[in-house]
């Protein structure tokens, strides 16, 4: 076990992906009603009879966004590196092949300048 993860780590990870989701069902489910409940009404010259299902809906959907977001972020990052990382080597790598000749030249300069300082230094 790494000293990030507690032993409660994997619990808190699954109660989170399960309860997320579910709780994301549930907000989308009451949504549907009171958007339906008030877009019906307009032909009817009526009040909205279930338009308060979406004012519990869209803060259920937030929770339950909030919590699968925290549920899957590491196989999201996990995801997001393995994506990434080869992209970033490949870069590198190109950069690399295309200044070692600047880098060689400017080395060269810098040692043929401590030999010039180092020869024209007076001795005490």
């Amino acid at each position: 076990m790494s000293k990030l993860q507690t032993s409660a780590h994997k619990k808190t990870r699954s109660f989170l992906r399960v309860a997320g989701v579910l709780i994301v069902m549930v907000g989308l489910v009451f949504t549907l009603v009171g958007f339906a409940s008030f877009f019906m009404s307009f032909g009817k010259f009526e009040f909205p009879r279930f338009f308060w299902c979406g004012f519990i809906g869209l803060p259920l959907l937030f929770v339950g966004g909030a919590m699968c977001l925290f549920g899957f972020l590491g196989a999201v990052a996990r995801y997001t590196a393995a994506e990434q990382v080869p992209v970033a080597k490949d870069a590198i790598t190109d950069l690399a092949d295309g200044t070692q000749d600047a880098v060689k030249t400017v080395a060269r300069s810098v040692a043929e300048g401590v030999q010039e300082a180092l020869q024209d230094k007076p001795k005490i």
